[in-house]
């Protein structure tokens, strides 16, 4: 893995209350990710700021377009952020 990262905000579904428990609180971390695609090693897009509603919840999160084409799912970078992080002794 590069050893350059970038910081992004994204949405950690799978930290929050499940569907139709009541209403969405979204979870928005901010996370240390590679600089590089995961799928080819290509350079990642820049991140820019989304401003996000759901079921009246205002936040914003972070996106990017990949040049190579490949597309970076939240679960998926939430995924590779606690990887780096272990990797770097800081854990989960």
């Amino acid at each position: 893995m590069s050893a350059a990262t970038m910081a992004v905000r994204v949405r950690d579904r799978a930290a929050e209350s499940p569907w139709g428990s009541g209403p969405t609180n979204p979870i928005v971390r901010q996370v240390t990710i590679s600089a590089t695609c995961p799928r080819c090693g290509g350079e990642r897009g820049t991140p820019r700021n989304l401003n996000q509603y759901d079921d009246g919840v205002h936040y914003a999160v972070d996106v990017w377009k990949n040049p190579c084409g490949h597309n970076d799912m939240y679960r998926d970078v939430v995924i590779e952020a606690r990887e780096l992080a272990a990797e770097a002794g800081e854990g989960a």
